[in-house]
């Protein structure tokens, strides 16, 4: 149990950091994205403006405000780093296209240079700057009519700025991460050592506790049989043998609790064992029951189901279930057993009609001493049977699952 509280925390400690993480850069993205396309704009506007368009301006100034300052680029500088050459279409009043140029002053034609499309809508829009497709463009006004000044942003500041997020995320993200667990690791063992020392406490005292009390009440059990051979039948004698047997029931379960919190089944203990075999075994003793209940008992065992594991615990988890099953069924009732496999796992399934589970019972089902008949304290159920069946599920690194139709059927699943 500690253990998996341990990983819970590390788990929970690394994914909340994940998580900030993927919000701080999904900010710093968006971010630089928003803020590249703002000087995007403004060197297209500056470009745009000046007399000689594209083909002028060597050295361009930028004013981004407080955040940023001034800026002084480098046309030829930031049209290599960016591979993104600039072009520049000249106008006329009715929007015919005049001249297309590069940056250099080379003459290109719309079509191959890829920008006809940018430069359609430039001339159905007002002056100002806007977005065609993968382009930035930005068109002002002329004497001789309008000038188009046009950056593809697919390969623009945007994208530059966001590569160079992504490798610095690549670079420095898994070294951090890596750190982090480490330190989610060691902080986790910290904060929980004195919940080990506590837990370790309880585990000595219900040990030390169950086998102080086994043996005054062998004694008392014992010595109840043997006045009672000497006596004949004694209601006093049996109500004292019978509550010193169920004593001893309670006090094997408690300390099968704690044994399953130590954890799971040894190296020794681990076997390749046929799980077909192992549950079809254990449904045979209960054939019995099924008789004299009058309970319809079918049993559905896939062949060739093998498990590896401890074979004495799937039986302990198949009495429990079966146990209950036929414990809160009712006469002319059903009781099914299932396994079968499903992909590389095993599907145990036990169901039963009869009183059935309420939805409010439902959640807690596998909390120790939980009944759900509470008006009958006397029943023989300790409310241990269930949570010994999730501690042997988790122990085999499975799942299990209930599902209950209040006063009509309950199912148990357990994935192995």
């Amino acid at each position: 149990m500690i253990a998996q509280l341990r990983r819970k925390i590390v788990w929970m400690t690394v994914g909340v950091l994940l998580l900030l993480v993927l919000l701080t850069n999904m900010v710093t993205h968006l971010s630089v994205v928003y803020t590249c396309g703002q000087l995007t704009e403004q060197l297209l506007e500056v470009l745009a403006e000046s007399d000689e368009g594209v083909r002028g301006e060597s050295q361009i100034k930028l004013e981004k405000g407080p955040l940023l300052g001034t800026l002084i680029l480098d046309k030829e500088a930031l049209v290599a780093l960016t591979n993104t050459p600039l072009y520049g279409a000249e106008l006329d009043r009715n929007g015919q296209l005049h001249s297309l140029t590069d940056f250099r002053g080379k003459m290109l034609d719309p079509e191959e240079a890829g920008v006809e499309a940018v430069i359609r809508q430039a001339v159905q829009r007002a002056p100002g700057g806007g977005k065609s497709g993968g382009f930035r463009y930005y068109k002002v006004e002329k004497p001789y009519g309008y000038y188009v000044a046009m950056m593809d942003s697919r390969q623009g500041l945007e994208t530059l700025f966001s590569r160079h997020l992504l490798k610095v995320m690549a670079v420095f993200g898994l070294p951090i991460l890596l750190i982090v667990i480490l330190v989610s690791i060691f902080l986790s063992k910290l904060i929980l050592r004195p919940a080990v020392a506590a837990f370790e406490k309880q585990k000595q005292f219900i040990s030390d506790a169950g086998h102080e009390l086994k043996t005054p009440l062998a004694a008392i059990s014992v010595n109840a049989a043997v006045l009672r051979d000497e006596l004949g039948e004694n209601k006093y004698m049996d109500c004292i043998q019978s509550e010193a047997e169920r004593m001893q029931g309670l006090i094997r379960r408690v300390l099968g609790v704690a044994c399953l919190e130590d954890g799971g089944a040894s190296p020794e203990q681990r076997v390749r064992f046929s799980l077909s075999e192992v549950v079809y075994q254990s449904t045979l003793p209960f054939e019995s029951m099924a008789f004299e209940q009058d309970i319809r008992y079918t049993v559905q065992i896939q062949e060739g189901c093998m498990y590896t594991g401890d074979p004495t615990r799937i039986r302990q988890l198949m009495a429990i279930f079966l146990d209950n099953a036929f414990k809160y069924g009712r006469s002319g009732g059903e009781v099914a057993v299932r396994l079968r496999r499903e992909g590389r796992r095993s599907l145990i399934e036990v169901y039963n009609t009869g009183q059935g589970i309420s939805r409010e019972d439902l959640p807690h089902i596998f909390e120790r001493f939980y009944r759900c008949d509470k008006a009958r304290p006397g029943n023989g159920s300790y409310g241990l049977g269930l949570a010994i069946a999730q501690s042997i599920v988790q122990n085999c690194r499975g799942t299990l699952t209930a599902e209950s139709e209040y006063g009509v059927w309950t199912r148990f699943r357990v994935t192995l």
